[in-house]
């Protein structure tokens, strides 16, 4: 499926059917569709039954097998699990994706890429999430790609293009994604039975469907943990201690948009994301040092780009939220 504000988007994509690239990079904020709309992009391609820039008719055989899971002209790439230890399986805990896409993965696809396909017509390829592909993984694909199989598209999906290598970025053909307009993602939301919708997608920074995620997690401790932030009776240890209660990647979110919300309250006296909090916010801006938040914003973003990796949570939590302490 694609969503409501993917329509324009879709039908000026299957408009160049007829001369398309050998690799698409799907490129824009987290939280917006691309996954979706290069899935329903690749069945389009492949359906038998549409009509010229329409979406795929449902009915066909290929799109039987794409939605079924197995249509031989289709691959898809993704974070792969980590590998089993030595133990026996009934000892493990569940394996957790790797965080990266391999050079064996990227490998494996050679038989596919090489052999005839099946019905005569193209081959499809997703990669998602391509920031994920690791050094070797992206220089493979990158051979692939500087001789392309004939009759194959590669549709690479990313909200961090500038995590690709530039050679493999300087490959595809760019498909940038916008956010969509405040309206569409309004009504989108309502009809999702969301309440709040503008909260939410403030929260999300307009990204729709992280705003649907958002809905269904708000009741969460999101407000209490950013006040306790600000409460000198709690101590660092304190604070950190129920930080590490919730993912890594949620209240680093939470913290990075917190942030945000500082440095444009002492910039423009205004909150962008926790528009809830922004009286709070404008107080912490007040006691806060320009330089210190945008020490405090660098080292954020660069916490961010390892979440995914083996960290010491306590440790993080720590390090991240001690520059809080001079803002109370």
């Amino acid at each position: 499926m694609i969503y409501p504000w993917q329509g324009q988007l879709f039908g000026h994509v299957m408009q160049q059917r007829d001369c398309l690239p050998s690799a698409w990079l799907l490129q824009g904020p987290a939280g917006i569709g691309k996954r979706d709309f290069a899935w329903h992009l690749a069945q389009a391609l492949l359906c038998e039954g549409g009509v010229g820039d329409a979406a795929p008719c449902g009915q066909c055989a290929p799109c039987h097998w794409f939605k079924a899971g197995h249509h031989p002209d289709f691959r898809s790439l993704g974070l792969e699990e980590e590998a089993p230890s030595e133990t026996s399986e009934e000892a493990q805990p569940p394996r957790k994706p790797s965080g990266q896409i391999t050079v064996d993965a990227v490998r494996a696809l050679e038989p596919f890429l090489q052999a005839g396909t099946h019905r005569q017509g193209l081959r499809v390829v997703v990669i998602e999430p391509a920031e994920a592909l690791n050094l070797h993984a992206a220089n493979a694909l990158l051979k692939t790609l500087e001789e392309p199989p004939a009759g194959t598209l590669f549709l690479l999906v990313t909200p961090v293009h500038a995590r690709l290598p530039a050679t493999l970025r300087s490959r595809c053909r760019k498909l940038p994604f916008p956010i969509p307009s405040r309206e569409k993602a309004r009504s989108w939301l309502s009809a999702q039975g969301v309440e709040d919708p503008d909260l939410l997608l403030a929260l999300a920074g307009g990204a729709p469907l992280f705003a649907l995620r958002l809905a269904n997690q708000e009741g969460s401790a999101r407000p209490q943990w950013l006040k306790q932030l600000a409460d000198p009776a709690i101590s660092l240890p304190q604070l950190s201690e129920s930080t590490t209660k919730w993912p890594v990647s949620e209240w680093l979110g939470w913290l990075q948009r917190w942030v945000h919300d500082l440095l444009s309250q002492k910039l423009v006296h205004q909150a962008c994301f926790h528009v809830d909090l922004a009286s709070l916010s404008a107080r912490q801006a007040e006691r806060a040092d320009l330089a210190v938040l945008l020490a405090w914003e660098r080292q954020i973003r660069a916490a961010r780009r390892l979440e995914n990796h083996p960290l010491n949570p306590r440790l993080l939590a720590e390090s991240l939220l001690l520059p809080a302490l001079s803002m109370r």
